[in-house]
């Protein structure tokens, strides 16, 4: 096979599929309908970089941890590589919403024994001198967390093996085509933008309007974050989490937020938002909203693609016809498969740490080499998984459906 790929998208699960694929020798054109990297969901000021620990070390829990263990090395080999990124590894407070949830915190603690430098519980008095604020309660203080800029992620994923990466910006793509082992992407001018023998759909919420993914429960959610004015050295300095966040200073501005409102398509900016922001400040750092008018706040304005069960969308993409059309699929190893088509999506509010690990998996699987994850991770984050979920509602509702045939993924020479 020729060693080409197109992926759309430019934020943060294209370009770190993009950086992925070129590290092994692959050409990427990268195809983003705006004028730069990390335009969209991937263009705030700042987010979060932590894992989510869970009582019964569930899925989520082994992904994040696993992806935030990945996403450090990776961020610290592209700073190591002089490349421009922006991130600030200060640590970050997970403060426990109430008594019930700060026991529960302390029980993971204890019960999973983490290393001290990966999660640790602090009492108050010590989560309030990490703050460098009064908080009402203890929590979660994992050392090694932070905060990254992802658009300078973005670009420093891209300029890490730039020869082999040959950009597309500014134009948006109007449909897909596959045919004779060749995937073509095309302007709505009728001309093709690029064409190779696989494709990677890295562009959110949009993957829906193409036939072949249609099917896929994608949704968008609305994330407004506020911008508060902030001198450096301020508290906190470190990033800090309670039903929301706030970051420390950055640029002048610090981030408190965000909002999460489902199939919300609004851009503006919304002052009810940014009330609400203030008063998920006021939770996490007591009187610190105080003196701040909301009706005064600059932010912005982000849309991202979730999934229903809330994990990422990674794998090649099931064909959806096909599924309809035959005998049922048992498992995901049964699903046939549309030829070389690849998605990467659905990071919902966890980009920053899911991504490098996503782009990852994503190239294994491409190459059919062993994946970087567990099996039933890997099975977790496949795209195939709601075909067969919608097939198992069938069944339990007695909808009678027949429903598609297996066969392994096949792509042709482009």
């Amino acid at each position: 096979m020729d060693r080409h790929a197109i992926v759309i998208g430019a934020g943060l699960a294209g370009s770190s599929a993009a950086e992925r694929l070129a590290a092994r020798g692959w050409r990427i054109s990268l195809v983003e309908r705006a004028a730069a990297p990390g335009a969209g969901a991937s263009g705030n000021l700042a987010g979060v970089l932590r894992p989510l620990p869970s009582l019964d070390d569930n899925r989520l829990a082994r992904l994040t941890r696993a992806a935030f263990e990945y996403a450090l090395a990776h961020l610290q080999a592209l700073t190591a590589a002089g490349l421009p990124l922006r991130w600030g590894q200060t640590g970050v407070l997970h403060l426990a919403r109430d008594e019930r949830h700060a026991a529960s915190q302390q029980r993971v603690v204890a019960e999973q024994a983490p290393a001290a430098g990966y999660l640790r519980w602090v009492a108050r008095e010590a989560a309030s001198e990490l703050a460098g604020w009064p908080v009402a309660g203890g929590g979660w203080w994992f050392a090694g967390g932070g905060w990254v800029d992802p658009a300078s992620l973005c670009r420093a994923n891209l300029a890490r093996h730039g020869a082999a990466v040959m950009p597309h910006y500014g134009l948006a793509v109007e449909r897909v085509e596959y045919a004779a082992g060749c995937w073509r992407c095309f302007a709505s001018s009728g001309e093709i933008i690029a064409a190779a023998p696989i494709l990677v759909l890295a562009n959110a919420g949009d993957a829906r309007r193409f036939a072949a993914t249609s099917h896929l429960p994608l949704r968008t959610a609305r994330g407004q974050v506020s911008h508060l004015p902030a001198t450096a050295g301020s508290a906190p300095g470190v990033v800090v989490c309670r039903l929301g966040y706030v970051t420390p200073a950055i640029d002048g501005l610090r981030c408190a937020g965000a909002t999460f409102a489902v199939d919300d398509d609004e851009a503006g900016l919304r002052g009810a938002d940014h009330a609400d922001n203030l008063a998920r400040l006021e939770f996490i750092l007591p009187g610190y909203s105080r003196h701040i008018d909301a009706a005064e706040l600059g932010g912005r304005v982000g849309f991202r693609p979730l999934s229903p069960d809330r994990l990422p969308m990674i794998g090649a993409v099931a064909d959806a016809a096909a599924f309809a059309a035959g005998s049922a699929a048992a498992t995901l190893a049964d699903l046939r498969r549309v030829p070389g088509l690849f998605l990467v999506n659905g990071f919902g509010a966890r980009g920053i740490v899911w991504s490098a690990l996503a782009g990852e998996l994503l190239a294994c699987l491409i190459e059919r080499r062993t994946p970087p994850l567990a099996a039933d991770l890997v099975a977790a984050v496949d795209p195939g998984r709601f075909l067969l979920r919608r097939q198992r509602q069938h069944r339990h509702s007695g909808v009678g459906q027949r429903q598609g045939g297996g066969g392994p993924l096949a792509c042709g020479n482009g």
